[in-house]
């Protein structure tokens, strides 16, 4: 593999590290919304991030919210492993890229392990949210579905506001600053600059 080939793949690697990193955030601040509704949006205030609104919203019955916070306890320890693998496995990719004796093949056994943590990060959190979509009413699921598409609006109006451009963007922004070329963006293409 050439070195733009090595530079892609690591890119690619990194990218969906954020996005894993991205996932696993929200599944923590679904659980712990489930078990606190109020501590995610504590938490977003305090980060000055934009409010989700509670899962009060859902009106709960005691039977459910017991049945959730059940689901959450079965799968407590799975999800803290593999947490935890997913941190050694980056860990051990970061060891490997800033080694003085860089070793293409350890890089790329290195991010296939960060990758297999990932999956196994993912397949929990689908796995808990389908069991917990189990529990509730078919007018929860809607009103649920609803919480998420408000909540993804904000975060994009806010995002517009503080005028933040993707993260492949202001990647591209950089590299132009320091003389580099940009990279190719989702569809291959090379992405034009913002004005900013």
């Amino acid at each position: 593999m050439n070195k733009s080939m090595l530079r892609r793949s690591l890119i690619l690697a990194f990218a969906v590290l954020a996005f894993a990193g991205q996932l696993a955030m929200q599944a923590r601040a679904q659980t712990s919304e489930l078990q606190n509704p109020n501590a995610l949006q504590q938490a977003q205030a305090q980060n000055g991030q934009p409010q989700m609104p509670s899962l009060t919203e859902l009106n709960l019955t005691p039977d459910q919210i017991q049945r959730i916070r059940a689901i959450n306890a079965d799968l407590k320890d799975q999800r803290q492993a593999a947490a935890q693998k997913l941190r050694q496995a980056q860990r051990a990719l970061a060891d490997a890229m800033e080694s003085p004796n860089q070793n293409e093949t350890l890089i790329d056994q290195r991010s296939r392990e960060v990758a297999d943590a990932q999956a196994a990060n993912i397949r929990l959190r689908a796995l808990s949210e389908f069991r917990i979509l189990q529990v509730l009413t078919p007018d929860q699921r809607v009103k649920l579905r609803e919480m998420r598409m408000r909540n993804q609006a904000l975060r994009r109006e806010d995002r517009l506001q503080n005028n933040q451009r993707p993260r492949i963007l202001r990647r591209d922004a950089l590299q132009r600053r320091q003389g580099g070329k940009p990279g190719p963006g989702p569809s291959g293409d090379q992405q034009r600059p913002r004005p900013n």
